[in-house]
């Protein structure tokens, strides 16, 4: 976390606390009559929203975002996002605040000294209130088509026209206006400007117009021969447009919503525990429980999102996709939580109660809880993803910068890289160009485990089976997510060797072998840094294989399916249960791929990796072999289960970025009725909606690996079974999508993007499709909730 006003550093006490103060206060500061009213899931009234503006304005924190110069806290942009979110949960008024939010600011950046020290003291205070007077009957997105004009008279503008759609406008008695001053500019973005005009001048007209909630929401406004004084522009004459695009770069930003996120979705919660009770097994609870997993898994990534977008802007970085991004992915998310609080309280959402439209909480309610007045909410926020730009005008952005080469699908490092990995990153790719192109890969298909061993020797080269090694060991000390950066390159380039799981499990097994077994496990780790060995997995709780004791150690005995790596293993670490113990202790061998009774039948999956299924028939082993046993084991396998899970995560989002990049590319070059494919919107969109799949499993994907080991055991299953499931959803739609982009060039075994579709459609079962990932979220929530 960055402190948006320094270089310093924020930890996460100091968020805490800071978190903490202002949960506080808010709970003391806020009334009870507006405590009940936002129970009950009232509307906001303006002499509601009015008291509590003043109170806010009272402790300093009428406008969160202002500097201190203009009166506000001069809060950090993580400090903002928490208050933001706090505020939110709290159950204070939601309304909103143009003056605070766009036209405040647009004073600061563009406003005169005269013009901030006149409006800006009455904005906080709520002495003014403001509309923004952009939209008109025949601009709507379309902002630059306005029609409403300013003539210039002298010391006036005379401003003739009409504006609709101004929210809370019947609130108002400031709107800021975009009106066209120069009819013959050249482009129709030129020749606009902004003014400042008092609604209550002659020949301003209000008109109220009724939402399809009921309420009075959004108005027309009417402006005949309104003579504006010239001290209320903005700006230069005819610079409007400079000024109105910085207004909605702002709005945009803020726009992700992530607070009232956060509020619906704990009040989403609240609701399912009271009409659903826990998770059961009854069909329609499960459903219920399941919709719920998906919604959280979704704030999660967008959450992730909004926190990485604020780290960037304060460290000084501009995006041209992170405002569209979090506005598109943060309205679509709140309008889709409102729909499941309706669909989970069903007729009991039906009734209506007129006096949540005053802000008053009816007595007795008409439905336990007020219910019913969700609907009112429901209905507001359908208008979410038109305001500000709406959801297909943000698409087209996100498209633009997409197809214009400028996303980080073409960067050649990753962004989250720390310069030891980027460096390694970039002697990799180096080396995969030049090595394991795709004809390489297809000798390696062919010639099968020498050809394997041999670029697993390779890339031993480069240090990263070592990376979580300790560094008496002759490894790095590093991390997860090392490990996992190196993934993510190996898996762009489709390498078929197994990579992630010898690299966590060899140093892994080094740190909790005891000293019986000590001497086996080191020589084992030493080789498997070489690159001598090749080491797979079958290390589940639930393992098939027995082992019983003998004379001088022990006898194994079962099948094992689906080994990955197991065709060209020289060794092997695999769970067993031991029959020397009650309740089957499990205990983790480590055994040579050539062991006497060792069978195996190697073959390829589809995406031409391979793998082997083990007859594993009174195979002997030394005491030595056991690295660990009973409770210990089973932690080292569970943990062992995780960061796999969290490693094929990772490849999905190395490869989504690979047949991403490349699909891009193929629209922009591929050419059908005259023009390139990625012209034709429908297109430009598809890949906008896929783009948003793999940020999300990233975003997902790496705050797992983060909190591997790192935070509480529960936090961490919670995490993980996210990550699997966002990714794993993610991954079926971008390898079906790609393919259905490319045509039939896509289904064609010599085009890249074929396999790079099948390894994330094999990613996607190995992480035990979307259904188990989504059922262990749902248990993660039954144990929150407990």
């Amino acid at each position: 976390m960055t402190n948006g006003g320094s270089d310093m550093a924020i930890d996460a006490r100091q968020a805490a606390d800071f978190r903490q103060d202002i949960r506080r206060a808010l709970h003391s500061s806020l009334p009870a009559d507006l405590r009940e009213a936002d129970a009950a899931n009232c509307l906001v009234t303006r002499e509601q929203a009015r008291r509590w503006q003043q109170i806010m304005h009272s402790q300093g924190w009428a406008a969160p975002a202002w500097p201190a110069k203009h009166g506000g806290p001069g809060w950090a942009l993580w400090q903002l996002a928490i208050f933001r979110e706090e505020y939110a949960l709290a159950g204070c008024p939601r309304f909103e605040n143009l003056g605070i939010d766009m036209i405040g600011p647009t004073l600061m950046n563009h406003g005169t000294p005269s013009q901030q020290v006149r409006f800006l003291p009455r904005i906080l205070s709520f002495e003014d209130y403001w509309a923004q007077a952009y939209s008109e009957p025949d601009a709507g997105s379309d902002l630059a088509s306005v029609k409403t004009t300013a003539r210039r008279d002298g010391d006036v503008f005379v401003v003739t026209g009409t504006k609709i759609w101004q929210s809370f406008g019947h609130w108002a008695n400031w709107a800021l206006a975009l009106v066209r001053t120069d009819a013959g500019a050249g482009r129709k973005q030129d020749g606009l400007s902004v003014l400042l005009i008092d609604m209550t001048l002659p020949g301003v007209t209000v008109r109220p117009i009724r939402f399809i909630n009921g309420a009075e929401f959004h108005v027309q406004l009417f402006f005949d021969e309104v003579r504006v004084p010239s001290d209320c522009l903005v700006g230069a004459q005819d610079g409007g447009w400079a000024v109105a695009k910085d207004l909605l770069v702002t709005e945009r930003l803020f726009l992700a919503r992530v607070g009232e996120c956060k509020a619906e979705l704990e009040k989403l919660k609240r609701l399912t525990r009271q009409y659903q009770g826990p998770p059961a097994l009854a069909r329609a609870n499960q459903r219920t429980w399941a919709e719920l997993a998906k919604l959280e898994c979704r704030f999660l990534a967008h959450e992730s999102q909004w926190w990485q977008a604020l780290t960037a802007v304060a460290a000084g970085s501009d995006s041209d996709i992170a405002p569209s991004l979090l506005k598109l992915q943060g309205t679509e998310l709140i309008q889709d939580l409102y729909a499941a609080q309706m669909a989970l309280i069903g007729r009991h959402g039906l009734p209506v109660d007129p006096a949540a439209l005053d802000g008053r909480a009816t007595l007795p309610p008409l439905v336990p809880g007020s219910v019913n007045n969700i609907h009112l909410h429901f209905l507001r926020y359908r208008g979410v993803t038109l305001g500000g730009g709406a959801s297909e005008i943000q698409k087209e952005i996100i498209a633009r910068v997409l197809f214009s080469g400028k996303s980080e699908l073409g960067a050649v490092a990753d962004a989250g890289a720390d310069e030891q990995q980027s460096m390694i990153d970039e002697s990799l790719r180096k080396y995969l160009a030049r090595e394991y192109g795709a004809d390489a890969r297809r000798e390696s298909i062919l010639g099968g485990g020498a050809r394997c061993a041999q670029a697993w020797a390779e890339i031993a080269g480069f240090g990263v089976l070592g990376l979580m090694a300790d560094e008496e060991q002759g490894g790095a000390s590093g991390r997860l997510a090392d490990v996992a950066h190196v993934t993510q390159t190996l898996a762009a380039h489709l390498f078929l060797p197994i990579y992630g799981a010898a690299a966590i499990a060899a140093p892994m097994a080094w740190g909790i072998a005891g000293a019986a077994s000590a001497d086996t496990v080191s020589r084992m780790l030493v080789d498997t840094l070489a690159g001598q060995a090749m080491l797979s997995c079958a290390l589940e709780a639930d393992s098939p294989l027995a082992a019983r004791p003998v004379q001088g150690g022990w006898t194994l005995t079962g099948k094992l399916s689906t080994v990955l790596g197991g065709d060209s293993a020289t060794r092997m670490l695999v769970a067993a249960a031991l029959s020397d113990a009650p309740d089957a202790e499990l205990g983790v061998f480590l055994l040579p791929a050539g062991a006497p009774g060792l069978t195996r039948r190697s073959y390829r999956l589809y995406d031409a990796r391979g793998a082997a299924d083990l007859d594993v028939d009174a195979v002997g082993a030394d005491a030595a072999d056991l690295i660990v046993r009973g409770p210990a084991a089973r932690a080292f396998c569970a943990a062992f289960g995780q960061a796999e899970q969290l490693l094929w995560c990772v490849e999905n989002v190395g490869v989504m970025r690979e047949a991403l990049r490349q699909t891009v590319e193929y629209l922009g070059t591929r050419r059908q009725f005259g023009r390139p494919l990625s012209e034709f919107q429908a297109l430009r969109h598809r890949v906008v909606d896929l783009y948003r799949a793999w940020r999300n499993a990233q975003a997902l994907t790496w705050n797992a690996i983060g909190q591997w080991r790192q935070a509480d055991p529960e936090a961490q299953v919670g995490a993980v079974a996210a990550a699997c499931w966002i990714s794993g959803e993610s991954a079926h739609a971008v390898a079906l999508d790609v393919l259905q982009l490319h045509g039939a060039i896509g289904l064609q075994d010599e085009t890249a993007i074929s396999h790079l579709a099948k390894r994330l459609l094999v990613n996607e079962t190995l992480l035990g499709g979307p259904g188990v990932a989504l059922d262990g979220y749902v248990d993660h929530l039954a144990q929150e909730a407990s």
